[in-house]
């Protein structure tokens, strides 16, 4: 007999990760052969919402929502249970959001396949009455990655026209422009924004990524170390301030490898732990090229081992935790390539390997 109230009970006294997803594969395929829609849907939402919980299962989020979006096109009319605190479209909406934010976070998502979702996610949203901020959004860092400016800018601008229509003047959409002006070098809309940002939103964990762009922007750009401190400081601050980890491990690691080794070192040993472990590539890339920089400015100053605990099952773990600079720095500069290269396959260019071609040019002097 299909309880429903026992298979959610079971795998809500779970914690995040694979047993939980492992109890509502189970939840699912039970409504699956009770042919009960409702639970069919919600089950697969509770699925892809314990998906998001951590990175490490973020993809999982792609591989069931289009069975979700099946589900609610055939029955556009259907209810969720009463255990939901949402109704089917405002639930597969949210989902729908965030797919197709992150898409661009896995080179392993075709662009074709990124295209078709967002034009689905543009009639959806047009259909119920939803804005189309996350379409525009995502559509820019789309265009972005596969070096189409103009429509970057289209998506940009239409953005703008929302957010005058719907009066909308957050930290979030604000974030959204910056993070486009970094992408493009525009230093002076950069620092306008963080200004703005800081005078209306100054309790804003937004400013983490401002005061991370402007490090990237200053330190690894531009190599200026001088005009890079107060936004490294700025940018601990918060993380601090926050409880979050650093966002910014490469930028932070170039910042700090050409200033203070001590303190690289430290940081590495603070932030590694946690960062390791992600699945997601485009973090995977960004703190391979930090590990790397960091291995190797090691080994420049004469450090030939280092001694350091961190979590998983890399293939190059050992179990007294001791381990080469040199190996470590060849493992990290390996895949750190080898992700680049993946997302320029996907995007049709070079720029993911110009990038960490330009964060190893950056920490040039300290490697």
């Amino acid at each position: 007999m299909f309880q429903p109230a026992e298979l959610i009970s079971n795998y809500q006294k779970m914690n995040p990760g694979e047993a939980r997803l492992s109890a509502i594969r189970e939840a699912i395929w039970q409504a699956d052969l009770a042919k009960d829609s409702p639970y069919m849907l919600y089950f697969r939402c509770e699925y892809a919402n314990a998906s998001r919980e951590a990175d490490t299962f973020l993809l999982q989020l792609y591989l069931i929502f289009p069975e979700i979006l099946k589900i609610f096109e055939e029955q556009p009319d259907i209810r969720m249970p009463d255990c939901s605190f949402m109704n089917a479209t405002d639930t597969v909406q949210e989902l729908f959001s965030e797919m197709v934010a992150c898409a661009d976070f896995f080179y392993q998502i075709p662009v074709a396949d990124m295209e078709r979702y967002l034009e689905k996610y543009k009639d959806f949203c047009l259909k119920y009455g939803y804005a189309l901020f996350s379409y525009y959004m995502a559509s820019a860092r789309l265009y972005r990655q596969i070096d189409d400016k103009e429509r970057t800018m289209q998506n940009l601008k239409d953005f703008k026209a929302l957010c005058r229509t719907e009066n909308r003047k957050n930290a979030n959409c604000l974030d959204f422009i910056a993070e486009l002006a970094c992408w493009y070098d525009d230093l002076d809309t950069l620092l306008k924004v963080t200004r703005m940002l800081e005078k209306k939103f100054p309790e804003s964990s937004q400013l983490i990524y401002e005061y991370g762009r402007l490090l990237y922007c200053y330190a690894v750009r531009r190599q200026d170390l001088k005009a890079a401190a107060p936004y490294y400081e700025n940018l601990q601050r918060l993380c601090r301030k926050f409880r979050t980890g650093n966002p910014y491990f490469a930028d932070t690691m170039v910042y700090l490898a050409l200033t203070d080794q001590k303190k690289a070192w430290s940081f590495f040993q603070k932030e590694a732990p946690s960062q390791i472990t992600t699945t997601v590539p485009l973090d995977k890339m960004e703190f391979s090229t930090g590990a790397e920089i960091m291995m190797r400015s090691l080994m420049k100053s004469g450090r030939k081992t280092i001694r350091i605990s961190l979590p998983g099952s890399q293939p190059w773990q050992r179990e007294d935790d001791c381990y080469e600079t040199k190996v470590l720095a060849e493992y990290f500069g390996k895949e750190a390539r080898e992700i680049s290269a993946r997302f320029d396959a996907r995007n049709g260019n070079n720029h993911s390997m110009e990038e960490y071609e330009l964060f190893l040019s950056a920490a040039e002097n300290c490697i």
